[in-house]
């Protein structure tokens, strides 16, 4: 299973102790551009989930080349 976690950086050693202090665990540190990639993804599946569930309505393409 894997999770995305955002700590604050006051937190960031404590979080690193604990991981080492866990044999199981595989974890490894990603840039906070990439960080920002993987938010912007998880942000973008959310919103074609509440439009899939009618939740909310499409933009068009027009919309969508202006914002561009």
């Amino acid at each position: 299973m894997n999770y995305i976690l955002t700590v604050p950086d006051k937190r960031k050693d404590f979080l690193e102790e604990l991981l080492k202090a866990m044999p199981f665990l595989k974890a490894r540190p990603i840039s906070k551009e990439k960080a920002e990639r993987v938010n912007d993804m998880l942000d973008a599946i959310d919103e074609l989930k509440a439009i899939e569930a009618g939740k909310r309505k499409p933009r068009s393409m027009k919309a969508l080349l202006r914002e561009l």
